[in-house]
């Protein structure tokens, strides 16, 4: 009986080496040759169909010698010098590891000055330059400044090297809200943001609205217009033309000024020779101040004023009561009607 089973244990340890040493690497052999063919076929039938583009006319781009790359859940971040320069978020990236543009869907970009956050741009798609870092980023473009400004942009562009954000299509800007009225409202044809200034400006036919709480609002038209990103004022240039309460001034820069330590639009300010007329007068000064809280307009520099034929000039002429009544202060002439 011991017999019999040691005959049985050497049958099939026979039977396990055939196995083993003949029939497993026949079936790998042929595993292998089939992994072959439909590498061949498969390798057969793109260069085919790549034939059948050329003859067509169409482009047919070479694989990069580079390995395509598709993550998930970006996050990149790119110094200067010791220093953040930007901060980038996104759903997707693909490109080319070091090489060529990193293409980026659903963008958030954090721009930094001294390690603070001066900008956010967030946008629909976006493009990095693997290796100058520049960016771009198209469709729904918003940038805000840490201080409450918003541009909406069909696009910008950030160049690495001079660290300046810009986009050269339209742009509409809406100041931060205070506490004489609702914020700025702008329009212009092309923004530049400096990260290292924190400057906003906005370029090219801008025209722009701030309404005040006691129903007056400012329109203004100009070449160009000034933000900061550290405070409230703006500052208007080139030709600026502005209407208010029925008054219309005109003068080569304007600038609105806010209470020290308060969000509250206190005056503007317009200088460089200044034109002024409503329906009962007409000015001209080197400046005029307007001084929203307490409703008094100020000409200073050779102020020259001309209301129901009389003509007043001094040292510096001042509306009260929203113009009601004058005061001159070192009255230089005064020319009488000459019909009396």
């Amino acid at each position: 009986m011991a017999k019999f089973k040691n005959l049985i244990f050497v049958a099939l340890l026979i039977l396990l080496f055939v196995e083993v040493l003949i029939v497993f690497p026949s079936r790998l052999e042929h595993e292998d040759e089939a992994a072959v063919r439909a590498r061949v076929e498969e390798q057969d039938k793109r260069a085919l169909e790549k034939e059948e583009r050329i003859k067509r006319g169409e482009k047919v781009e070479e694989p990069s010698s580079l390995a395509e790359q598709k993550m998930q859940g970006v996050h990149l971040v790119e110094s200067q010098q010791g220093n953040r320069d930007w901060e980038l978020f996104a759903a997707t990236a693909e490109g080319n590891q070091g090489l060529g543009n990193v293409k980026l869907k659903k963008v958030k970009v954090l721009f930094y000055n001294k390690e603070k956050i001066e900008f956010t741009v967030t946008g629909d798609t976006g493009t990095m330059d693997a290796k100058t870092k520049d960016l771009s980023v198209v469709g729904n473009v918003v940038t805000r400044s840490e201080n409450g400004y918003v541009f909406q942009t069909p696009s910008i562009f950030y160049s690495s090297r001079t660290r300046i954000i810009e986009s050269p299509e339209q742009v509409l800007m809406q100041g931060p809200k205070d506490t004489s009225g609702a914020g700025m409202y702008l329009k212009g044809n092309r923004m530049k943001a400096y990260v290292d200034q924190s400057k906003m400006t906005i370029l090219d036919k801008v025209t722009a609205q701030k309404p005040e709480k006691n129903g007056k609002k400012f329109e203004i038209v100009a070449d160009g217009a000034e933000f900061s990103g550290k405070n409230r004022e703006a500052k208007f240039l080139g030709t600026v033309r502005m209407n208010y309460d029925n008054m219309k001034l005109e003068g080569p820069e304007a600038s609105f000024l806010y209470k020290a330590g308060e969000d509250i639009l206190s005056s503007v300010a317009v200088k460089g020779g200044v034109r002024v007329s409503d329906a009962s007068k007409y000015a001209t000064s080197e400046s005029v101040n307007l001084d929203l809280l307490s409703n008094k307009y100020t000409f200073k520099g050779r102020p020259r004023v001309i209301q129901n034929n009389d003509e007043l000039s001094g040292e510096e002429i001042i509306f009260l009561d929203g113009g009601k009544r004058v005061k001159v202060e070192r009255v230089r002439a005064k020319v009488e009607n000459k019909e009396q």
